[in-house]
């Protein structure tokens, strides 16, 4: 009896601390509700608010989104839903993302608890909560949770750790004799829904089969290896790896092409991602405020082994994880201890190996970041058998511990609710990042100081050269960088200064797509009337519509093109642009729309019948989305 009250006030106390600690989390990141859209924010949710006119494009927009192999349809759902009911889609957006990160915090706590409840550790729960409370306050994570878009990582860690619990859950039931084959459904439901959040939810499988190998080690009733399982476990772990390996050579080409985008090679990236991995790790238990945040495109790419020699020393690094997970197989004892550390670089093993992504960004650490909670668990554990005496003042310095990580975690969140405040702290922590000076030079000008914003904007041009990770930016772009600045600004560039543009390099004049997005905004939204946007129009129709030449300019960017000649009411141009966005993507629905437009603006009849013809087929082939249908049948009507 005694013992039974004794466990019931344990599980009490951990309620009440799991609760304040939700509340507290909850407001520690409230001020951050407050910050703005961000990078991403605008190309994957910036035209949701398009919903509340045409709530029938709901079904488009969720199902729709291009941004992974399955379209990541749990994740855009609560977006459209979001848009749906909220007048203020960024504030709700952020505080969705606070909700779901307390969310799996709490079921990050739980899981916890029953990874110890196969220790014969007491009092569980409370030993759980302050363990998952480092992970909950990691200033590490601020730029996940209130980083709209990355809900798609915050829902794939969260499904993740619910697929996890079922799977524990199921191994309890076995363990006890019943096997609840229900757990087992809803653990495969789960990490379903973890890959329709985002690809890397993928990674529940191996995660699951490394807590069997490591962690629960196979226990049957009575305490005896469970044959069956360890056969599964260990046949899915060597078709796994044999299966990655396999799809690795097949797709070997189609990898090493990706990184045509790139200004580092393969090796560059692998090499790099060992000093990232340990980085990420100082990152999450002794962050460095001042490097925290979004922008990281000044990070140094490792040219070889020894350039830098930090490379080495990280090799070095995870060659000795490697050799401790190898010997730990053998002995019963040691396998929990790497299971943390071994989750932690599983879990990093599609964004941070060979794909050819950017090299460094914090919000990949969402999920793996979990293992670095679970090793100084289960370090805990084993003090604790050892020790039984340290356990209470060991907790106390865990809990302080959460305490010094909320205190910086909750400067961070201040910043991230102010845009200013957020360039500031990046161009100070990165002043060679060029993303961070040139959002700081957005800040200046939207501040009518459009010197300073010229002044950053050539500092962001020359940082690009200089750093791999950066990408040369073209001359082009930085000319046209300059035009967005000054129009924002209110001080107009002049003609020379704008037929600048194209001057550096003739057969390339532009690259990036989201400046020359930026500047059609500006015209659609008359934000800069005293521009000479006519004598631009002919520069740039001068730089590309002499010949017909597709090699000038990506099909995005002949696209753009059109947009911005569209909004000069410039049809001609903009019919041309088209033309050369079609030659190079002959397919494209939203360029037959718009050649369909411009047909007609120009009274060319037998052109606009033509693409009419060619979108109802494909209409009748149900190849058009709700909302390009509504935009057809504008011109069927007429």
């Amino acid at each position: 009896m005694f013992v039974m009250q004794t466990k019931r006030v344990a599980s009490i106390k951990a309620y009440l601390f799991l609760s304040a600690l939700v509340a507290y989390v909850a407001w520690l990141y409230a001020p951050g509700v407050n910050g703005p859209y961000l990078l991403d924010d605008f190309s994957s949710l910036g035209h949701l608010p398009n919903l509340g006119e045409r709530p029938e494009w709901s079904f488009d927009y969720a199902f729709g989104d291009q941004s992974g192999l399955l379209g990541r349809f749990v994740s855009m759902s609560t977006f459209v839903l979001e848009a749906a009911i909220s007048d203020d889609i960024v504030a709700s957006g952020k505080q969705s993302n606070i909700f779901l990160h307390v969310l799996t915090g709490v079921l990050l706590a739980w899981f916890l608890e029953l990874l110890l409840s196969f220790t014969s550790v007491r009092n569980a729960g409370l030993i759980a909560v302050p363990f998952a409370a480092i992970w909950l306050v990691a200033p590490l994570h601020v730029s996940t949770v209130l980083y709209v878009v990355q809900r798609m990582a915050i829902l794939a860690t969260m499904f993740s750790i619910a697929s996890l619990i079922c799977y524990l859950l199921w191994r309890k039931s076995q363990v006890s004799g019943h096997g609840h084959s229900l757990y087992m459904f809803a653990c495969l439901f789960f990490g379903a829904l973890a890959v329709l959040s985002k690809e890397n939810g993928i990674l529940f499988i191996p995660l699951i089969l490394l807590l069997e190998l490591l962690y629960l080690q196979f226990e049957g009733v009575g305490g005896d290896i469970d044959a069956r399982i360890k056969r599964i476990v260990v046949f899915l772990l060597v078709f796994g790896i044999a299966v990655m390996v396999l799809v690795a050579v097949i797709k070997w080409d189609w990898i090493q092409s990706g990184y045509s985008i790139r200004e580092f090679t393969l090796q560059q990236r692998v090499l790099t991602q060992a000093r990232a991995l340990w980085d990420y790790v100082g990152q999450f238990y002794h962050p460095d405020m001042s490097r925290l945040g979004l922008f990281h495109d000044d990070y140094e790419v490792s040219s070889s082994v020894l350039q830098p020699l930090s490379t080495l020393t990280s090799l070095l690094g995870l060659a000795v994880v490697l050799g401790i997970f190898l010997f730990s197989i053998s002995f019963k004892r040691c396998r929990r201890l790497v299971f943390g550390p071994v989750f932690f670089i599983v879990a990093h093993s599609l964004e941070s190996s060979i794909l050819p992504l950017e090299l460094y960004f914090e919000h990949r650490n969402y999920l793996p970041s979990i293992g670095l909670v679970i090793l100084p668990l289960v370090v805990f554990v084993a003090l604790l058998r050892k020790w039984p005496e340290v356990g209470s003042p060991l907790l106390v310095w865990v809990w302080i511990y959460v305490l010094w990580l909320s205190l910086q975690a909750s400067s961070q969140v201040q910043i991230w609710s102010s845009s200013p405040l957020l360039a500031m702290q990046h161009v100070n922590g990165h002043p060679e990042s060029a993303r961070a000076n040139k959002e700081y030079a957005f800040q200046l000008a939207s501040a009518g100081a459009g010197d300073g914003a010229l002044k950053y904007s050539q500092l962001a041009f020359g940082v690009s050269l200089k750093h791999t990770a950066a990408a040369d930016e073209s001359h082009g772009d930085y000319v046209l960088r300059n035009i967005a600045l000054s129009c924002v600004a209110g001080k107009p560039l002049f003609q020379a200064e704008y037929e600048k543009l194209g001057a550096v390099e003739p057969s390339r004049p532009l690259g990036d797509v989201n400046t020359m997005s930026t500047v059609v905004k500006l015209r659609q939204g008359d934000v800069c009337p005293d521009f000479d946007w006519e004598g631009f129009l002919d520069h740039l129709a001068g730089l590309y519509l002499q010949t017909f030449d597709t090699t000038l300019a990506s099909a995005q960017m002949f696209s753009a093109l059109a947009m911005l000649a569209n909004a000069q009411q410039r049809w001609e141009d903009a019919y041309q642009y088209t033309e050369r966005f079609l030659a190079l993507s002959p397919d494209s629905v939203r360029g037959m729309l718009m050649q369909l437009h411009f047909s007609t603006a120009l009274n060319r009849r037998e052109q606009a019948d033509k693409f009419i013809a060619r979108l109802q087929k494909l209409q009748d082939a149900g190849k058009l989305n709700r909302g390009e249908q509504d935009t057809l049948a504008l011109y069927l009507e007429n």
